[in-house]
């Protein structure tokens, strides 16, 4: 999936998805190799990328706190 590919939405693709984030953020880093983005940019692209692709491929359980609701 290019960056700015195309700019409707469609099912295929969702924006959580860990390969798309993966190839993305592949592309993001031949991009600032290349030169054609500033290190600004970079940096805050790459966080929302990681950010999305830790999303994909985590599911985090909140465990419930005990509660002591008698005092002791």
């Amino acid at each position: 999936m290019k960056i700015r590919e195309t700019s409707a939405f469609d099912g295929r693709q969702s924006r959580f998805d860990a390969a798309a984030a993966e190839d993305t953020l592949r592309e993001l880093e031949e991009q600032f190799a290349a030169g054609d983005i500033d290190a600004r940019s970079y940096l805050v692209k790459k966080q929302s990328l990681v950010r999305l692709f830790v999303k994909a491929t985590t599911s985090p359980v909140r465990r419930r706190r005990e509660e002591n609701y008698d005092g002791e």
